[in-house]
């Protein structure tokens, strides 16, 4: 069995005297997809700003194929494979397409991979294609998440977090995103994906945990999870 590519051990994190995750512990395998689920103020953007190096822990360990994060700025995070792609998107919107692209392959090892990443952006993305040049700040929601995603990628990551990446988009944009994200799995990326709608992240992720006011209380396989009656109560009938 494989080792896991990223381990969250007791991990708390404080704003002030406020504790927003509590003694936290779960894993990611590599090359699989899991979710991370809960209300809004759970805490999951929280944890995931820990992980990428945003948020310093108050107490635990975060492991990346077996080394320590805790203490690693965020682009040295992004450097050693970790890509968060923020709830919000993020672009900086005065900017063309291009330029936001070129952003992401900030790191030495990403920029001598720029103009094979970008091809790899353009076929997973053509509507960004022929708006290369254009700020992007006047692409639709649906584009800018596709540009976000496509920043993302520019780094070459070996797991992508995602942090609610259907927010405000339109069925059909949300159904092309999870393709996307599973196509992206099944060429070797691993997902971690923190998202409110519930259905469509079970129908995709290998396995699942669900945060609540800043605690996992429950994880397992996605049926296993959609049969239970506590996470049907509290996730389905909110979701729909």
């Amino acid at each position: 069995m494989d080792n896991p590519l990223l381990e969250v051990i007791d991990v708390d994190v404080f704003y002030g005297d406020a504790q927003a995750v509590n003694k936290v512990s779960f894993h990611v395998d590599p090359q699989k997809i899991v979710a991370l689920v809960g209300a809004n103020g759970a805490g999951k953007s929280t944890l995931l700003n820990t992980i990428s190096g945003i948020i310093q822990p108050g107490r635990g360990k975060i492991l990346f194929k077996g080394k320590p994060l805790t203490s690693l700025k965020p682009e040295e995070v992004v450097a050693l494979g970790i890509s968060h792609i923020p709830e919000g998107r993020r672009l900086f919107s005065r900017l063309t397409v291009l330029e936001n692209l070129e952003l992401g392959a900030f790191s030495k090892r990403a920029r001598s991979y720029f103009n094979e990443s970008l091809e790899r952006a353009m076929s997973l993305f053509p509507a960004l294609k022929n708006r290369l040049h254009q700020s992007a700040g006047s692409l639709s929601g649906g584009e800018q998440q596709m540009l976000a995603i496509a920043r993302g990628l520019m780094a070459k990551p070996v797991l992508l977090i995602l942090d609610e990446p259907s927010l405000g988009l339109a069925p059909v944009v949300v159904k092309l995103l999870f393709e996307i994200i599973q196509f992206l799995n099944q060429e070797g990326t691993t997902i971690l994906l923190v998202e409110q709608n519930v259905h469509q992240t079970m129908e995709i992720a290998s396995y699942a945990y669900v945060l609540q006011t800043g605690k996992l209380n429950l994880e397992g396989q996605p049926d296993d999870l959609l049969r239970n009656a506590d996470f049907q109560r509290a996730y389905l009938g909110m979701i729909g």
